[in-house]
């Protein structure tokens, strides 16, 4: 079964999950962000640079712009090795049977289907380059945001029950005793039977809510976070509006022609705010083949925050 993914829908329309008393006893919130589905859904959602293509070309094509995504990609290991190590050892039919459902239309995803131990190298790599640099940089801004949303959710169930935080997790999520609704284009309905569903708050790429109802041992329920970005509005006196711009830009690694281009600079001038703050230990730069990437330290974003 894939993770499907919410859309808007007709009110009444959507996935209706029953829940028993056992069930509600064992729903529980994910221990730490999840960083296979973190990379899935920021792959799925889109909003990264078209010049990493070439290297994670394996993992889009599996995840394409739609209502599913195959749930042979997803791992609630909180460890990002140990996940992958999981995707890789999908059983074959398993794996054959949802690139079906994509679609075998590239040579690629047909040697996937058929088992090739190169394609899964290929994938390994994918999910290996995808994860070091689109989600790497901010990680540990991602496990802050994740463990500041768990917290607030937990004192709402303290405080109000957990009925009422079923219920407002997402505008297209609600609960009307003893079943949770989730916005989706057609009608199921589904009984948990005593497993309760783990709740996974997804702070990269998702921008409605998802559900994955058939993972063992328990169904995955996925909300999308806004992670709070650092203003850096205090800093403009100091350091001036623009390099404030470009400290604010290098929360998420770039190049300096994507730094140019993401504040509205010159090339020159990116380069020369790029190099200020390396001086004084705001950023790191390092090379990659023939460009230049910059990305804050622990010190620039102890600066901004």
């Amino acid at each position: 079964m894939p993770i499907m993914l919410s859309e808007t829908a007709a009110k009444g329309r959507g996935l209706t999950i029953l829940f028993e008393l056992e069930d509600l006893a064992r729903t529980r919130f994910a221990p730490a962000p999840l960083p296979m589905y973190e990379l899935v859904f920021t792959v799925h959602g889109g909003d990264w640079d078209r010049l990493l293509l070439p290297r994670i070309r394996p993992l889009v094509e599996l995840v394409r712009p739609g209502r599913f995504i195959p749930d042979f990609l997803g791992s609630a290991r909180p460890d990002f090795d140990e996940a992958v190590r999981q995707v890789l050892g999908a059983p074959c039919a398993r794996v054959r049977d949802q690139v079906a459902s994509v679609g075998t239309t590239s040579p690629w995803l047909r040697s996937l289907a058929s088992g090739t131990q190169t394609s899964r190298r290929d994938l390994c790599s994918a999910l290996t380059t995808g994860f070091h640099d689109l989600l790497g940089p901010h990680w540990s801004q991602t496990r802050q945001a994740f463990d500041a949303e768990v917290r607030l959710r937990s004192s709402q169930a303290v405080s109000r029950g957990l009925g009422d935080l079923l219920g407002h997790l997402h505008p297209s999520i609600s609960w009307t005793s003893p079943a949770l609704h989730v916005e989706l284009g057609w009608d199921t309905e589904i009984s948990l039977r005593g497993t309760g569903i783990l709740i996974v708050p997804v702070l990269n790429g998702l921008t409605r809510p998802a559900v994955s109802m058939f993972t063992e041992p328990q169904p995955l329920l996925f909300y999308p976070v806004t992670a709070p970005q650092p203003s850096g509005a205090s800093l403009e006196p100091a350091l001036g509006r623009t390099r404030t711009l470009v400290l604010r830009a290098l929360t998420s690694e770039r190049t300096t022609t994507e730094l140019a281009r993401h504040v509205g600079i010159s090339l020159p001038t990116a380069s020369q705010h790029a190099t200020a703050l390396r001086t004084a230990g705001f950023v790191s730069t390092h090379r990659n083949g023939r460009s230049v990437r910059h990305r804050l330290t622990r010190r620039g974003w102890e600066l901004l925050n």
